[in-house]
């Protein structure tokens, strides 16, 4: 009977988050203070709010930190913890490591990732520093300083704009800070890396060490959106990804959510006590209900057959042509009706010879009079050109040739005509 009405209680606090705009559509009504929505494969903004505001991302930076140990390392390392741990300061969130324990890279990234452990961040960023630069003496806290950097090499070769990154976990510096927008192209990026997304979809996750202390640990994943003992908090289309909390940042949280074939990535930073998870599951149910991902064409798909004039007659008679890529977009579902494809050609007859892979025209979508996209279209099947005794065997040619033939039996009659009124006279025309 609980569990009926804390489900009942969920339904109606996700309505609380929305406010209609029109009868056709609702826009999120939320109180975090930066906010975006964007879908996975095409990067689209669904929602913004504040979301190129500069703001403290507080554990959510774990995010990169993450991506940049899984570009640089190898999951199955294992890696013995030193005395980074030592450098973590008391008030920061642990996963528990103990100097001397032994754990693979993949096992030390779900204790950044489920508990939020600041003490995994420092084995990290000593790890890959190590690992990259060869330096296997360098303490916590210059580790640390040159993880830092590459974090923010990392984030500008995404294309993250207003970021600076000063440590690896997260923990509070007036110098570490970043936008939603900005953080929203991270997790884009970390999500296409498979052994990251399967960290962050756990729930949690059980660390049995085998060294001394020899102990068995459970990490429980912060992100209550994949806690599926806690109906108030519980999604059931969330993936991932990431929390946060600090003084400073308040309440942050990175999510991921997929229905069908929609992949949304939700960012939330400054939210209100306890409103992160009834705000992220409006935004998610906002995208999904008003969204769909849509392929238009697919690449090497056949568009048209056109005819091709002088062509061989040992080939085809047709040219086929196919799209030169895929073509899939993010349309809003009250707006996929009204697109429309315009098809332009290159000429307005094809002459032979046409080699494979001709650019031949293109395929023009668009929206109310908006561009949306140009697909380059060719020619799937290369066409030869006939040769000069194939013309004249050609059925193509029979009017020419009953052209000319007639032409010569009028001039030849015309001739003959004459002739025969010229021998009356005593004189005839000679050819």
């Amino acid at each position: 009977m609980k569990q009926k009405i804390s489900l009942v209680l969920a339904t109606l606090l996700m309505f609380v988050y929305i406010t209609p705009i029109s009868a056709e559509e609702i826009t999120p009504m939320l109180e975090s203070e930066a906010v975006i929505l964007i879908e996975e494969s095409t990067g689209k903004v669904l929602y913004e709010k504040n979301s190129d505001q500069i703001m403290y991302p507080a554990s959510t930076s774990k995010v990169l930190t993450a991506l940049i140990a899984l570009e640089n390392g190898d999951p199955d390392d294992i890696i013995v913890v030193g005395n980074e741990v030592n450098a973590v300061p008391l008030d920061a969130s642990k996963a528990g490591h103990v100097s001397g324990d032994k754990l693979t890279l993949r096992q030390l990234l779900t204790a950044l990732m489920l508990p939020s452990g600041n003490d995994s961040a420092y084995v990290v960023a000593s790890y890959v520093v190590k690992k990259t630069t060869g330096n296997t003496n360098i303490d916590a806290v210059a580790a640390n300083n040159q993880f830092a950097i590459m974090m923010n090499e990392r984030a500008a070769k995404i294309g993250v704009k207003n970021v600076n990154f000063a440590n690896p976990s997260g923990y509070h510096d007036d110098n570490h800070y970043i936008t939603a927008s900005g953080l929203a192209l991270i997790t884009r990026e970390a999500m296409k890396n498979p052994i990251f997304l399967e960290i962050v979809g756990q729930s949690e996750y059980t660390m049995k060490y085998e060294g001394k202390p020899e102990r068995t640990v459970v990490w429980k994943n912060r992100n209550l959106l994949l806690n599926k003992g806690n109906i108030s908090t519980y999604y059931q289309y969330a993936t991932g990804v990431k929390t946060g909390n600090t003084d400073e940042a308040g309440e942050c949280l990175v999510a991921t959510a997929t229905k069908d074939n929609l992949k949304l990535i939700a960012i939330l930073l400054k939210t209100p006590v306890d409103k992160r998870w009834g705000e992220s599951k409006a935004l998610f149910e906002y995208g999904f209900k008003n969204y769909s991902l849509n392929q238009f064409l697919a690449v090497n798909e056949l568009v048209d057959m056109i005819p091709v004039d002088k062509h061989s007659p040992k080939g085809p008679a047709g040219l086929e042509v196919i799209a030169k890529d895929n073509y899939i977009d993010l349309i809003k579902r009250d707006d996929i009706a009204r697109v429309e494809r315009n098809i332009v050609w290159n000429e307005t007859l094809l002459e032979a010879p046409v080699e494979a892979g001709k650019n031949v025209g293109k395929a023009i979508y668009s929206l109310d009079g908006t561009v949306l996209k140009e697909v380059d279209l060719v020619a799937k099947n290369a066409i030869e050109k006939r040769t000069i005794i194939e013309f004249i065997f050609s059925v193509s040619s029979i009017p020419y040739w009953i052209g000319t033939i007639g032409i010569v039996a009028v001039i030849g009659i015309i001739i003959y005509i004459i002739n025969k009124r010229k021998k009356r006279r005593g004189f005839r025309i000679k050819f």
